[in-house]
């Protein structure tokens, strides 16, 4: 039964919101004029295949498309945020441009910091991909920053990564175009670090820890690429509605040098925001923008995060439809890794401890974790952590001897089986062969391969 195709057309300044189902998919084509896609150019005449997916095709100057497929909606809105967005951009682009002229003057090069706040589900990471795709449209190399763990948009969910734009964010694939093992090659390659949760107050510590880490590979690149240094940084960030507690997102603009932020969709966040950056003798030049929640935005369900997330770890070890890798099952012998987990799953509420005795802080203990059953669906990263020698011992003290705080992820593999009888994981790995790194960093998140 052959797909029925649908043909929309749009006038200056109105864009197509479509929505699609996970197991379900639609192809989008441009038959006439000139649109975009979450600020990436479309081609003419070019296929793009969405699935599970809510976006935008907005134009400036009117077009045609072409929908073959079910949408689960699709509908034209002439009342968009563009104007906001590309004034934001055009500031942006100032400063670069000022940042630029430094720089070849001999002066330093600071380009725009910027960070994005606002609840969950109002459009930040839509409107991080759109000025990072405005960027480097105009020739700009900016940092990419995802703080947002709980969103496995640049690699798998539970980490934080930091990544430098050479291209457009890819229409299909979005930044996962970046981090898929065939893609790009190691240039554009991210630096990842396993966080293992989805919740920066999980581990605060721990997530400030390794911000500050982002933070300082950031600083390295611009110290030897002046033009990235005045491209300057775009840092997406967790959902929240109170930044009244929220103390990651003030560690944040302080270790990346943030001097803008944008608070998307919520008015209260704003004068919050707005009052503690006057207040901070440390807050001086950092600017407070308010942008409006796009119309377009849809409240994503607990399924619909967990089936993303889901397609984003699919899209890891197996690539998209457009470009698919092999992932390979290996054997690894429990005496030949060592596991380790940064922080305690559970931590003993201080009413449950001996009168007159405070809980010892946790957050960054390293410790062993020992292979059972319940390993079983779990991505672990590989690190270049040091090996044991031989008499050496498994367990890991707070002091981190091995360095593991803070270390960054080469890679993840999934666990698929628990042999305890033979001692030996059953891993899947995007990399052929055995597996070379000994060090593994424990997360919490789970991955069920299916065959969808």
């Amino acid at each position: 039964m052959s797909s029925t195709t649908k043909e929309w057309t749009l006038q200056a300044g109105e864009e197509l919101r479509v929505e699609v189902d996970f197991g379900q998919s639609v192809e989008l084509r441009l038959v006439s004029g000139h649109a975009e896609y979450f600020g990436a150019e479309l081609g003419r005449e070019a296929v793009y295949t969405l699935s599970g997916e809510n976006g935008a095709v907005f134009s400036w100057e009117g077009c045609t498309l072409a929908v073959t497929g079910e949408c689960a909606s699709a509908y034209v809105a002439g009342e968009t945020p563009m104007a906001s967005f590309i004034n934001l951009h055009v500031a942006a682009q100032q400063r670069r441009a000022a940042a630029h002229r430094a720089a070849e003057a001999g002066g330093a090069a600071a380009g725009p910091r910027i960070l994005i706040v606002g609840p969950e589900d109002s459009g930040k990471t839509s409107l991080a991909r759109l000025l990072l795709n405005y960027a480097v449209r105009q020739g700009e190399t900016p940092v990419f920053v995802n703080l947002d763990p709980a969103d496995g948009k640049v690699t798998v969910p539970g980490t934080l990564a930091a990544m430098a734009m050479t291209k457009p964010v890819d229409i299909e694939c979005g930044f996962m175009g970046y981090a898929v093992p065939s893609s790009s090659g190691l240039p554009d390659a991210p630096l990842v670090w396993q966080f293992g949760h989805e919740d920066p107050a999980a581990n605060p510590q721990l997530f400030n820890l390794l911000v500050d880490g982002a933070a300082a590979a950031i600083g390295r690149r611009m110290a030897a690429d002046p033009w990235a240094a005045a491209s300057g940084v775009i840092v997406d960030t967790r959902g929240t509605s109170d930044l009244a507690q929220d103390k990651v997102v003030m560690h944040a603009v302080d270790a990346l040098g943030i001097d803008i932020v944008v608070v998307v969709g919520n008015e209260r966040m704003f004068s919050v925001l707005e009052k503690r950056m006057e207040a901070r003798s440390a807050g001086a030049g950092v600017s407070v923008v308010k942008m409006p929640r796009s119309g377009g935005v849809v409240d994503r369900t607990a399924l619909y995060k967990q089936q993303l997330n889901a397609k984003a770890v699919k899209q890891y070890f197996y690539g998209t439809p457009r470009e698919q890798v092999a992932s390979f099952s290996a054997v690894v012998n429990f005496d030949d890794i060592r596991i380790l987990r940064i922080g305690e799953d559970v931590v003993a509420p201080s009413s449950t401890l001996p009168l007159g005795e405070e809980r010892k802080i946790t957050d960054t203990l390293v410790s062993a974790v020992e292979p059972d059953e319940s390993l079983v669906h779990s991505l672990l990263a590989v690190t270049d952590g040091p090996r044991r020698t031989d008499g050496d011992s498994m367990a890991v003290d707070t002091a981190d001897p091995d360095g593991v705080i803070g270390i960054q992820a080469l890679g993840f593999v999934s666990v698929s089986k628990v042999e305890m009888d033979r001692r030996r994981l059953i891993i899947v790995s995007p990399v052929p062969g055995r597996l070379q790194k000994q060090v593994l960093l424990y997360g919490n998140t789970k991955w069920v391969e299916t065959a969808t």
